[in-house]
Order: C-alpha cells, then sequence, then structure tokens
C-alpha cells in the first residue's frame, strides 16, 4: 500500500446507508475537445450496479499474531472473498471490480492462489481484477503464473491492458493497471486525458494515492483536479479507487470512492473504516445519478488504545474497559500506556495484561507511545508482612530502586516485582 492515511465513516451489514448525487444539469467542463461518438436516445436512461473492492492483499500476515490467531486471520481475509461474493448475488450487482492489491506479494502461496480463484469461480458475475502495487504486471506477476492461469474459472478476468474494456452494451470499464511497482506517472490521468465523449457508462478502475489527500512528489500519485474535470464533463460517471484501507469518498460529487479493504489491515488510528464491499447503482440520461452503499464484510477489529495509568484505580479501570470489547477472539489490542505506578501496581498491571492477552486474539505495547514509569516505595514492603531477612532484604530493594545506576534500579524492582507476585502466590 503506498498512501495509509485514512478517512471517515463506519456501516453495518447491508444497506447501511449511501450517497445519492443527482447531476443532470452538471455543467460540462470542456476540457476534452476529442471527437464524439453517436448520441443515444437522451429519454433512455441506462442502468447498472456492480460492487467496487480493492486491497484484498491476501497471504498477508501480521507480526503481532502468532499461532492460531495468525491462521485464523488469514482465514477471515480468505472468508471476506466469499462473502462479497454473496454480497454480488444479495444485491443483483452485474459485476465486481477489485482496484488492485487482490495479492499482498507476487511470492504468495500456490494455496493462496489456488484457494482465491475457487472462491470467485463460485461468484454469480464476472470479476474483474486489477494489479495494483503489491501485484504489478511485471516480470515476476502473480497473475502470468502457471498456477493463477490454469486456476482461472471463466468468470475472472484480469485487467491487464490499460484503456476500455467492454463489460456489456452500454457499460465500460476505464482501466489502469500497474505494469511495475514504481510507475513513473499518473496512470489514472493517462487514460481518462484520451477519452472521448461518450453514451456508455464508463468506470475507471484505478489504484494509487490521490495528492489531495496524500500530497507527495511520487510521480505515480494520482491527480485529484484531472478526475474532478472528467466527471463534471461526463466522460466518466464513478471513479473506482484502491490503496486506501478505509472507506473514503473523495470530493463533492459522489463518484470518486476508495472503497477500503474488506478486512483490516492495521490499526484504528491509521485506518478508521476499513472491512466493507461498496454497491454501486450508477444510471445515465435524463436523469444521471449515482447510488452508493456500503456492506459490512469484515469481522476483525485492531484497537489501539491510550491511558494515563497513575494508580491502583488506574489499573481497574483499564481492566473494565478491556473487559468490554466485543469478539475478542478477533480483536487486536495495542496498548500505549504513560504514568507512573508503584511496584505493586505494575504487578497488577501486568496481571491485567497476561488475562486479556490470553483473552484476545493479541494484545501488544505501543512501543512508541508507552511511557510507564515504575517506582518503589515503602508501602509496596509494608503490604507484603514480611518479617525478619525477607523484611530486611526487600526494604534494601526499595533503597536500591532508587539508585543512579538505570541497571541496578530496574533489576530491584524486577526483584520487588517477583517477591509481590510470590507473596501473593502464597497467600
Amino acid at each position: 500500500m503506498t498512501g495509509e492515511a485514512q478517512a471517515q465513516t463506519e456501516g453495518a451489514v447491508g444497506d447501511v446507508g449511501h450517497v445519492a448525487v443527482d447531476d443532470a444539469a452538471a455543467e460540462p467542463l470542456s476540457l476534452f475537445p476529442i471527437e464524439s461518438t453517436p448520441p443515444a436516445d437522451p429519454a433512455a436512461d441506462r442502468t447498472v450496479t456492480f460492487l467496487h473492492t480493492a486491497d484484498w492483499q491476501l497471504g498477508m500476515t501480521r507480526h503481532f499474531l502468532s499461532g492460531e490467531a495468525q491462521h485464523t486471520y488469514a482465514a477471515a481475509r480468505e472468508d471476506a472473498v466469499s462473502r462479497i461474493g454473496r454480497v454480488a448475488a444479495s444485491t443483483g450487482a452485474e459485476f465486481v471490480v477489485v482496484c488492485g492489491d487482490v495479492f499482498d506479494d507476487p511470492r504468495v502461496s500456490t494455496r493462496t492462489i489456488r484457494r482465491t480463484l475457487d472462491a470467485l469461480g463460485d461468484y454469480p458475475v464476472p470479476v474483474y481484477l486489477l494489479p495494483g502495487n503489491h501485484d504489478p504486471l511485471d516480470a515476476t506477476s502473480v497473475y502470468s503464473s502457471a498456477e493463477f492461469t490454469r486456476a482461472c474459472p471463466d468468470n475472472v478476468v484480469v485487467l491487464d491492458t490499460a484503456g476500455a474494456v467492454r463489460v456489456r452494451d452500454g457499460v465500460t470499464l476505464i482501466a489502469a493497471p500497474w505494469t511495475t511497482k514504481r510507475p513513473l506517472h499518473d496512470l489514472v490521468t493517462e487514460q481518462i486525458r484520451a477519452l472521448a465523449p461518450s453514451d456508455d457508462i464508463r468506470v475507471v478502475v484505478g489504484h494509487g494515492g490521490l495528492d489531495s489527500l496524500t500530497p507527495d512528489d511520487d510521480p505515480s500519485i494520482l491527480s485529484t483536479a484531472a478526475i474532478d474535470a472528467a466527471v463534471a464533463d461526463q466522460l466518466v460517471d464513478y471513479v473506482a479507487l484502491g490503496d486506501r484501507h478505509s472507506v473514503t469518498s473523495v470530493g463533492g460529487s459522489g463518484r470518486v470512492w476508495y472503497s477500503g479493504a474488506p478486512e483490516v489491515t492495521a490499526f484504528d488510528h491509521v485506518e478508521t473504516d476499513p472491512g466493507h464491499v461498496l454497491e454501486v447503482t450508477l444510471t445515465r440520461g435524463a436523469q444521471s445519478s449515482v447510488d452508493v452503499t456500503r456492506h459490512r464484510v469484515g469481522q476483525w477489529a485492531f484497537r489501539t488504545i491510550r491511558e494515563d495509568v497513575d494508580s491502583a484505580a488506574d489499573v481497574e479501570r483499564l481492566a473494565t474497559l478491556l473487559g468490554r470489547i466485543d469478539d475478542k477472539p478477533r480483536t487486536v489490542v495495542q496498548l500505549g500506556l504513560t504514568g507512573t505506578v508503584t511496584v505493586a501496581e505494575h504487578v497488577a498491571l501486568g496481571d491485567v495484561i497476561d488475562e486479556f492477552g490470553d483473552r484476545f486474539a493479541a494484545l501488544t505495547v505501543w512501543e512508541r507511545h508507552h511511557d510507564l514509569t515504575v517506582v518503589a516505595d515503602p508501602a509496596d514492603v509494608d503490604v507484603l508482612d514480611l518479617q525478619g531477612y525477607a523484611a530486611d532484604t526487600a526494604g534494601d530493594l526499595v533503597e536500591r530502586a532508587a539508585s543512579a545506576d538505570p541497571e541496578e534500579a530496574a533489576a530491584a524492582r524486577s526483584a520487588l516485582a517477583l517477591l509481590h507476585r510470590l507473596a501473593g502466590a502464597g497467600r
């Protein structure tokens, strides 16, 4: 993925919400003085419904998942592909476009390739796959591998050639596939600038970051101005994009969208709205319109929790917060804790982390935003009710925990923590 800043909104299964835009009176900008195709009957509205998805990145693993959780997450990503097929059937979509990064890497396993193509073969409609930056059409392309070509079902079409692809009479895709991981120009603008006016419903299928969302000097960044002009000039009816993993509507036309990834790939401070597929209905004619509905297909959640922890009450509050999170086996939590705690409080916090580490798919510490200071307090020893040599040793550890030598202080705090655990276990 090339652009990771994410965007707004959230939905649920089915017809959660939609954006409808009536642009029959849109004023053409006439930026493309190219020969027109013969006009169709202006009174005859043309309509198409399709699904827009992207960034499946099948074969992806997450470093913070291990063992059973990693397998469960991989299975959920595969299941999302099948769920999209069921959405296609239930909505009456005519086809599905996957706007780049179907696979996470050209070296994806043959098992992933074959299982993906089996799932796509079960779709009731054609599926158009666009190569993106993770799976470009280069010398190592997964799409030219023997495993892919042998297993590819008849309803799957790889958009391996830039330009127009006729879906049916009156409906055309404008494809902008990646042929390298580092294109030297804006692939989408290159295609739309070559278009002549047409009465076909046109859907651009592209991949990459937009300059209005992720300003960059990368030459492959897409031009928002060029896309908006093509939409306003009615050269294209919808721009289906991949690369951002959150659902994002760009501009005010309602016709330029990122579908987001169908299953979460990053924590929610980065991805604000993954886990959807978009149902798009376009009408062209006397009353041109666009209607976009989000359908929830994702099952997992990656949560970021940042909390101040300065007391035993704060530790209990964190435990309560973690306990209230639903669907723990499919949730990953990343903790960024700041504050100052005693050794006893740190032991209690460790117990909370151990407990919920077992209950969640994973519970990790966000190192860059985790700044927890542990201090030794005589009260840490008093609560243990130690006698004789043990009490003297504990008192010595409290003094050493305040040492100017960081290694000695850390070792003393660790010893005190162990003492607390042993004393607690013996009660």
